[in-house]
Order: C-alpha cells, then structure tokens, then sequence
C-alpha cells in the first residue's frame, strides 16, 4: 500500500472506486488520494483545462476568484506581496489581487508562468483550487513554506469532503485532474506542515493558513 502523500503514513486503506479510479484513505491525517498509476498525464492535464474557459471575460469565473481575491485582502490588509500559486496560464485571480491594491506574482510550472517566482518571499501565498492537483502535496507545501515571509500566511481553497464513505459518489471526485481530497483534519495537518494554523473563513471552501 503506498505511503500517503501528506503526513507519509503507512498505514492507508482502500477506500473505494470513484470514476474508475481507485481511492486510498489515511487515517492518520484523513487525506483521501488516487494512487500515482491512475493520474492523467501532465499533458492530458494541460488538455483538460483547456476546454475550461478560466478567463477575464468569465464573470462567473470572476465571481468565484473574486471571493478569494476579497477574503486574501481582508486578511492581509492594505498592500502586501502575493504569490498566486497554481495562477493556470490567465493569472486571472492575479489581476484581481493587483487591482486590489497588491504586489502579486503569478507561479505555474504546468504552464511555465512564474519560473523564478518561489526564489523571492511574500506576505501570503494563494492556492485556489490547486491542492487537490498536487502530484507531491506535502513537497509542495515545504516550497510554500520557504517563500513566505516571517508571519505571513497561506489562503487556500478547496471542496472538504462530507464523509470518506461518500466520496466515491461525489461530484468532486469525478473530475480526472483532482487526485487528493481533503476533510477539515487534512488541512489542519497540512497547515502544521506549513508551521501554520487553519482558520475557517465565511465561506465553506476557502481556508486560512497563519500563525
């Protein structure tokens, strides 16, 4: 049985089957992941996102990305320096947080924005929608931790599972590019990583990581 991809426990389970992928469960720290074998390709990824029409002329898009942009700056308070980790090749949450009035740098190695982006630190990273992406979650997270500045934070969104039991027939498990899925533990966890601690937010799916 592999190792979880998080806390690298050794004691993961099956889970069950969603999309005709298996499921792997951690008690340990409650990640739900898809074994290595079963992920797309990074080009059948690159594919997928491409019918996504993940773009400043979406307002719903915007809409969405809008709500993290507002919770980010609530947070952070006037000006700060931001890293829109995972920003897909549109940087749109990127704009957003510009117009807002922060330094903010796009960073996605899929699409090779931002290469030079994790050699400089920042008062908060943004992560919307992309754990649930990361081939390596727990490497992903060391290379946040090490770009932040002394007392910054991490603002992540991401769908909590209901129950281990339900996700083989939730909705958010059918999309092919997610491979980890995260209850309210996991990211408690993955905040520890970070040496952080994870506050709720008024919105169910977005999350933040702050000393």
């Amino acid at each position: 049985m592999p190792r979880c991809r998080l806390c690298r426990s050794t004691a993961c389970v099956p889970a069950g089957q969603c999309a005709g992928r298996e499921l792997l469960h951690c008690p340990a720290c409650g990640l739900v992941f898809v074994p290595k074998a079963q992920w797309l390709s990074v080009a059948a990824e690159r594919e997928r996102y491409a019918h996504h029409d993940n773009t400043a002329a979406n307002e719903g898009y915007v809409r969405f990305l809008g709500e993290v942009a507002d919770l980010a700056c609530a947070h952070l308070g006037p000006g700060g320096r931001v890293l829109d980790f995972g920003s897909g090749p549109n940087a749109v949450l990127t704009g957003l947080l510009r117009a807002r009035g922060h330094a903010c740098v796009a960073y996605d190695p899929v699409y090779g924005v931002g290469a030079d982006a994790l050699a400089d630190r920042y008062d908060a990273v943004v992560a919307c929608e992309v754990i649930e992406h990361l081939r390596e979650p727990r490497a992903e997270l060391a290379r946040i931790t090490a770009c932040l500045r002394p007392g910054g934070s991490v603002v992540v969104r991401t769908r909590c599972y209901p129950s281990v039991a339900e996700i083989p027939s939730w909705w958010y498990a059918r999309d092919l590019a997610h491979i980890n899925f995260f209850g309210a533990r996991t990211l408690d966890v993955g905040a520890r990583l970070c040496g952080l601690s994870c506050r709720r937010t008024s919105a169910p799916d977005i999350f933040v990581w702050s000393p």
